[in-house]
């Protein structure tokens, strides 16, 4: 073969070698150069390199790189007990016929006795029944390529910036370049099929890529430390050195495939098109190979884009730009197909909006829409209108509209998407018709007022705020729930934040929720809170009454307003506006309550019920009107006005509806008892009601009053007090058996003690007091008294 044969092919100088027989048990055979055609440098180059020695019948192809950039294109071939060595130096640049990688020159005729480059080799069509085979496999080896590439590459760019140091491989005149890191092992029962792997890489790297693969098609003893990328070893091999990767062809791929530019790759082999992904550029860009299958009308597959969104989180932001640029038109065409696409692609825009310029987010923007119109969870805020072109704001209104029109008016949709269905559309320009808008408002107001229960579909915080159109038909159906229940719209409003000033009716309830938190925070007191929310609300109480019970409920979140703070409200409007407001009937329960309190807050309750008799006489019930009724009775009893008190207390409690005898009713009876008492102004027939009432609760009011410590000590020391009682507790003997009972219990539990030690002066003047009455009152109590001493008697003596 001539030496320095020029022609498309370069020049290209060959060795030919044997394998020394005698080479020492247990090491690897040397390969004795036999005739050079190519140079000293290459001689040394050769006689460094570590050269596998194939089995009997087999013959392997090894590539090394050469420091300078040329390349070793070797066939190993074993013979009659050696190894027959057939090597083709391929200086920097030379250019194989037809560009084809060296790998396919393997299995070219004319190794050994003419030049095996002489011709390109016939192509085979087995390559791609070889890749659909092992179409499981394709990827995971495409994306150990790609690694061992990857780290040849930075281990490269290390080498360059640093200073050799004496003793390195590098220093070896002719030393093979290669050795920056494992490489990576392909197992296969042959090297043939390695040699298949290794054209199925080169088919889809660039030129310059694929012809400075380093490889062997099998090399077990030095596939740890040969410097070659790629090394074929047996079926069933280890790696041998940690983290080494290992594609066995009998084993299913252990990991799937992350690699963009891996999975795409091997998706182009699947669909014939490998050239596409060695065209591509830059070199091993997962997001140029996509741009480029897309330009060419292929439908990347779902399980491609979504290694899509991984693929540019891991970039630097500086580099960030440039891959999503690349896609532009991918972006702009395709939707995502995947809700974890969708959302990846989203977090990409969110990261780089506002930090790159219009031309590279608006497609990312545009995916961020083509999404939520498909229903895919994304994870941001819609984007604007400033986040789109104008041109890719009208393509996209025309690729989107019937569908958002659709979704938009789809019955069962939940509010938060509704409201960012129509955010879209208001960034698209998509006009939604008016009887959509009505539905959708009625959904969302139902969904809001049903909170919390559906919180999480409830629309974002300031999602509303650019929906004028929604918000003029939602805001009135909003405002009739803040008339209803203030205190939910105020939780709402601090949740959802509604856009008010959008509203195109007034909506002074909203407002006054909207108000009240500040209000009551800046307010000296309740009323005054009350007062300022009246005095900001548009349009005025006098205008929409029902204002009057919204500030009320409002300010008086946690008790009811007290009864000056109830009088107060009272005198604030006429009595035509809370009889529309119904803030009367807070009133009511306030003078209720208060007849239940102090002495002075039952003179307060009694001036709020003659308040409602005069200005509400129409609207209290027969039932209402007796328990004011008997507020008011407890204070005629306290001043001694009217009569028959028991008669008509006892008719006002049947009228009034009240069971127990608390509150009002308590009220009312503690101080008919204590009037009933005898002492100075006492009127006497009023017991006579009292005794013949049988009403249980009124007579143990009167027990109770007299059983106090104050009227106990009036017993022992007024002798006219404790003679009227004995009078009382032992006339109206027919009344009944509650008063029997009573004034029994009254006379043996209260009198009998207070009397038991009085001294003689104070028996003597209680019975001068009752012979005023006539002698049978002295028999009487002289009788009863009698008991009392030899009860005493008795107890003294044990008996």
């Amino acid at each position: 073969m001539a030496d320095g044969r020029s022609g498309d092919a370069g020049p290209y100088g060959m060795v030919l070698g044997v394998v020394d027989p005698a080479a020492p048990a247990g090491r690897s055979p040397a390969l004795r150069p036999v005739r050079v055609t190519a140079g000293i440098e290459v001689v040394r180059a050769v006689a460094a390199l570590g050269w596998p020695v194939p089995e009997a019948g087999t013959s392997v192809g090894v590539l090394d790189v050469l420091p300078g950039g040329g390349r070793v294109l070797t066939r190993l071939s074993a013979q009659g007990g050696g190894v027959a060595a057939h090597c083709v130096h391929l200086p920097a640049g030379a250019r194989l016929p037809g560009g084809r990688p060296p790998v396919a020159f393997l299995d070219a005729p004319g190794w050994g006795s003419g030049d095996p480059l002489a011709a390109e080799p016939p192509a085979s069509s087995a390559l791609g029944d070889f890749a659909r085979a092992r179409a499981p496999w394709v990827g995971a080896f495409l994306e150990g390529v790609r690694e061992a590439l990857t780290r040849e590459g930075a281990g490269a760019r290390d080498a360059e910036g640093a200073p050799y140091e004496a003793g390195t491989p590098h220093e070896a005149a002719g030393a093979p370049s290669g050795g920056t890191g494992v490489p990576f092992l392909v197992a296969e029962k042959d090297p043939s099929l390695v040699a298949r792997w290794i054209a199925l890489a080169c088919a889809v790297l660039p030129p310059e890529q694929a012809g400075a693969l380093s490889f062997t098609t099998y090399g077990p003893q030095e596939a740890g430390r040969s410097g070659r990328l790629v090394v074929g070893v047996p079926l069933g091999s280890a790696p041998a050195v940690a983290g080494q990767r290992l594609l066995d062809g009998a084993l299913p791929p252990a990991e799937p495939v992350t690699d963009l530019w891996a999975a795409g790759a091997a998706w182009l082999w699947r669909e014939g098109r490998p050239a596409l992904a060695a065209g591509a550029g830059p070199a091993l860009d997962g997001f140029a190979l996509l741009a480029a299958a897309h330009r060419e009308g292929l439908t990347v597959p779902a399980t491609v884009r979504a290694l899509l969104p991984a693929a540019l989180d891991a970039l630097p932001a500086d580099e960030l730009p440039r891959a999503v640029g690349a896609l532009t038109e991918l972006l702009e065409a395709e939707a995502p197909a995947s809700d974890a696409e969708a959302a990846g692609l989203a977090r990409v825009w969110a990261r780089l909006e506002d930090r790159a310029p219009l031309h590279v987010t608006a497609p990312l923007a545009g995916a961020v829409l083509m999404a939520l119109v498909a229903g895919r969870p994304t994870g941001v805020p819609v984007p604007g209108t400033a986040s789109l072109t104008a041109s890719g704001r009208a393509a996209l209104a025309a690729r989107l509209g019937a569908r958002l029109r659709e979704a938009v008016a789809e019955p069962t949709l939940g509010p938060r998407r509704s409201v960012a269905l129509l955010q879209a559309a208001a960034v698209l320009g998509v006009a939604i018709e008016g009887p959509v808008l009505e539905d959708v408002a009625g959904r969302i107001a139902t969904a809001l007022t049903r909170a919390p229960a559906e919180e999480e579909a409830l629309p974002v915080a300031g999602a509303l705020a650019g929906l004028p159109e929604l918000c003029a038909v939602l805001l009135p159906r909003l405002e009739r729930y803040a008339a209803r229940e203030p205190l939910d719209a105020q939780a709402l409003l601090a949740s959802v934040g509604l856009p008010l000033d959008a509203a195109v009716t007034p909506v002074p309830h909203l407002r006054m929720c909207a108000g009240a938190a500040s209000a009551r925070a800046f307010a000296l007191d309740a009323v005054a809170a009350w007062d300022e929310l009246l005095r900001t609300s548009r349009p005025s109480w006098s205008t929409e009454p029902t204002l009057l019970r919204t500030a009320l409920r409002l300010v008086w979140t946690e008790q009811p307003p007290g009864l000056a703070e109830m009088a107060h409200i009272l005198e604030a409007a006429d009595s035509d506006s809370h009889r529309v407001a119904g803030t009367w009937r807070e009133a009511v329960a306030a003078a209720e309550r208060g007849g239940g309190g102090t002495e002075e807050e039952a003179t307060a309750g009694r001036a709020l019920a003659a308040h409602l008799f005069r200005s509400f006489p129409a609207e209290l019930t027969p039932r209402t009107r007796a328990r004011l009724r008997l507020l008011e009775l407890a204070g005629d009893i306290a001043e001694g006005r009217g009569t028959d008190w028991a008669e008509q207390a006892v008719g006002l409690r049947e009228s009034a509806g009240l069971t127990e005898p608390t509150g009002l009713l308590a009220h009312a009876y503690a101080v008919l008892g204590r009037a009933v008492l005898r002492q100075p102004g006492s009127p006497e027939g009023e017991l006579y009601g009292l005794a013949h009432s049988g009403d249980t609760e009124l007579l143990a009011a009167y027990q109770q009053a007299a059983r106090s410590a104050d009227f106990g000590e009036r017993l022992r020391t007024d002798q006219a007090t404790a003679a009227g009682c004995f009078v009382d507790w032992t006339a109206h003997p027919g009344a009944g058996p509650g008063w029997e009972a009573t004034s029994a219990t009254l006379l043996d539990e209260v009198l009998r003690p207070a009397l038991r030690s009085a001294p003689r002066a104070h028996l003597a003047a209680l019975t001068a007091t009752l012979a005023e009455g006539g002698p049978h009152r002295v028999s009487a109590f002289e009788s009863w008294h009698q008991r009392t001493r030899a009860s005493r008697w008795r107890r003294l003596l044990g008996g």
